[in-house]
């Protein structure tokens, strides 16, 4: 899922892997594999797309997937193919749904999507120089909505696979260090990727786990409906279970 802290932790892991790496999410349709996804799109063709997954997938690079972004059925894809090869899963999610939610609709007001553009445009509406536009409520229940469905789509495949993936939560790493260190170990014990130079290794995870983030929740209360979008989210989310690998489509 996007705004879980996934670019962080996915450029860590592929500095420590030893398969080649490729820009992430590149299923996305603009993006390095994106004619894979449109492809799909233009000819609904099972076995074409299950042959250009397979071509795109055979030199085994590492992947950064949100899985929320493209159709259900290149999901599917992506897993069976990726399962046959002898992929290990990572599935990244953020036990505040609401804060995650709100993290991605103030990115798509703002347009600070990376650490870099948010520390510039964070800046400038903290000192007055820019206005943040308002929460797009609909939009944001929406993605509450399809969000959860994606997830029980997600269980539903891997299930399907007998393939246990790791699941991760951004509390579990980002909220203490400590805790978030021996977190990242476990992973990468899942992995089994060991560093090979322990100093590096450690700038990189201190890098990481206290350099990289956004902090969003600083400038939330420059959003002029903040409170009402919260508590709609929330009334809605009370309805819901966001704990990956839950069973029942909502």
């Amino acid at each position: 899922m996007r705004r879980t802290g996934g670019t962080t932790a996915a450029a860590l892991l592929a500095t420590l892997s030893e398969h080649p790496g490729v820009p992430h999410e590149p299923f996305n349709p603009e993006r390095r594999f994106g004619d894979v996804t449109k492809h799909w799109h233009a000819h609904k063709d099972v076995a074409a797309l299950h042959e250009k997954m397979a071509q795109v997938l055979a030199p085994r690079p590492v992947i950064k997937h949100c899985y929320e972004l493209v159709a259900p059925e290149v999901n599917r894809a992506l897993i069976e193919v990726s399962s046959a090869l002898g992929y290990r899963h990572i599935i990244l999610d953020r036990d505040a749904e609401v804060d995650r939610v709100l993290s991605l609709e103030l990115a798509q007001i703002t347009g600070a999507w990376g650490s870099k553009d948010a520390k510039r445009i964070y800046r400038e509406i903290e000192e007055g120089v820019r206005e943040c536009d308002p929460i797009n409520i609909p939009r944001a229940l929406h993605q509450l909505h399809i969000c959860q469905n994606r997830r029980l789509e997600l269980a539903a495949l891997l299930t399907a696979q007998e393939h246990a993936p790791f699941v991760v939560y951004f509390e579990e790493m980002y909220s203490d260090p400590d805790a978030g260190r021996k977190r990242i170990g476990q992973l990468l014990d899942f992995l089994e990727i060991s560093p090979d130079d322990p100093v590096e290794y450690n700038k990189l995870l201190t890098n990481a786990l206290l350099h990289q983030g956004q902090n969003s929740a600083r400038i939330m209360a420059a959003v002029p409906n903040i409170k009402d979008a919260r508590a709609q989210l929330e009334k809605k989310a009370e309805e819901m279970t966001f704990r990956f690998l839950t069973t029942e489509i909502v």
